[in-house]
């Protein structure tokens, strides 16, 4: 959270949140930080994850699909489609292709596939088109796709590139 945000506030507004993450270690510290506040669940969204169909009003990813290639990337954003109901929302942040010469800057990296690439660290990393996203959400109605260009804290040179966007299925 950002400074001056609330902890919680989504729980706080009256929703019924339920936070997903792979490391039990990362579901461990939400934990420790939100206690009652959310649904802690260690899953891996790469796989079928455990809640049926239409569970959720909205799901919310924040920088999180961007280590697949296309394969994965594919079926993880039809898994959001399985979870959201009808009429409801996706928001989400991933890298934009703007965001690769920023990145390589600092984190050499080999491409492995057209826009994803492994850095030496051995994290692999995809960028996002417009056009990409577009295909990846055509089922989805209402889209609303926003370049954010993110500046650096200390000198305000650029970053990171995301993008943001919203759906409703």
């Amino acid at each position: 959270m950002r400074n001056g945000q609330r902890r919680g506030a989504v729980a706080d507004a009256g929703f019924s949140v339920t936070a997903v993450d792979l490391s039990g270690e990362a579901i461990g510290r939400a934990r420790g930080r939100f206690g009652s506040m959310a649904r802690f669940v260690v899953a891996d969204m790469t796989e079928r994850l455990p809640f049926p169909d239409g569970a959720f009003d909205a799901v919310m990813s924040n920088v999180a699909m961007h280590m697949f290639p296309d394969r994965v990337t594919r079926a993880v954003f039809a898994e959001v489609g399985r979870l959201v109901r009808p009429g409801g929302l996706f928001l989400f942040h991933v890298n934009a292709l703007e965001d690769r010469p920023l990145r390589a800057r600092r984190l050499p990296a080999r491409e492995l596939a057209p826009d994803y690439v492994v850095e030496e660290s051995g994290q692999t990393m995809h960028f996002f088109s417009e056009s990409y996203l577009r295909e990846l959400l055509g089922e989805w109605r209402d889209l609303d796709l926003a370049s954010v260009p993110i500046p650096d804290r200390e000198n305000g040179e650029p970053h990171k590139h995301v993008w943001r966007g919203t759906a409703r299925r």
